[in-house]
């Protein structure tokens, strides 16, 4: 029974850094397109964030790993709590899931990590109006909806 606990698990594992690799994917084609348009180009959290974390650990580090960790926090940190906490999120659909999700992410952006960065609640420091907190809005949707969706039905597969 460990055995088949231990593989259970390990599939839970794989099918949410496929589901998170996904997530990125759609949330990066997301960004290139908003680069291409030139929506919001003094918006640039995730540069504010590196900057943050440069100064919690070395400057050189940070510069260094500036492009992974956002693909290891992607692909595997928030998509292995999503795993874990997928058949707990109280909605009956991945889609449901997703949104849910995308509001508590999106609430969690706008409540805690804008204002550390120094933007204010949901960026309206910003100054560019409601624009940061709706980019962040469609960013946070666009990999969250795609997490649980590949999620949801690699796990139908499974069983």
């Amino acid at each position: 029974m460990v055995g088949g606990t231990v593989r259970g698990v390990a599939m839970r594992l794989r099918d949410a850094a496929i589901a998170g690799l996904c997530g990125m994917a759609a949330q990066s084609g997301l960004m290139a397109a908003r680069r291409a348009l030139g929506i919001l180009p003094a918006f640039q959290p995730y540069a504010d964030l590196q900057r943050l974390l440069s100064g919690m650990v070395a400057a050189s580090l940070a510069h260094d790993l500036s492009w992974l960790l956002p693909m290891i926090s992607g692909a595997l940190v928030w998509s292995s709590i999503f795993a874990w906490a997928y058949a707990r999120i109280p909605a009956r659909t991945a889609l449901g899931k997703g949104a849910l999700v995308t509001v508590f992410a999106w609430a969690l952006t706008g409540l805690a990590i804008m204002p550390a960065l120094g933007h204010g609640l949901f960026a309206a420091r910003a100054g560019a109006g409601a624009g940061p907190a709706l980019m962040m809005l469609a960013m946070l949707a666009t990999y969250c909806l795609t997490l649980s969706l590949v999620y949801g039905r690699l796990r139908r597969s499974q069983g």
